[in-house]
């Protein structure tokens, strides 16, 4: 898929062992806001969009740091 990448892929760009990879996976996927960003066909195909995932670690990173994100139109 264009775009995606897939597991072994992931984990290598992202450098996540796997318990890593479950716990963002696990906190990627319960929020509906990502949902565009995970896509598993089958239980053992699964495709990541790393432009989507990056969204979900900033907006972790400020959820963490107790910062607020602000839209600022130009």
């Amino acid at each position: 898929m264009e775009g995606h990448l897939n597991k072994n892929d992931f984990k290598k760009k992202y450098k996540y062992s796997e318990s890593t990879y479950q716990r963002r996976m696990k906190l990627f996927k319960e929020n509906p806001k990502y949902e565009g960003g995970y896509i598993a066909p089958t239980k053992n195909e699964i495709w990541i969009k790393p432009e989507i995932f990056d969204e979900f670690l900033k907006d972790l990173s400020l959820k963490r740091s107790n910062y607020q994100k602000i839209e600022v139109s130009r």
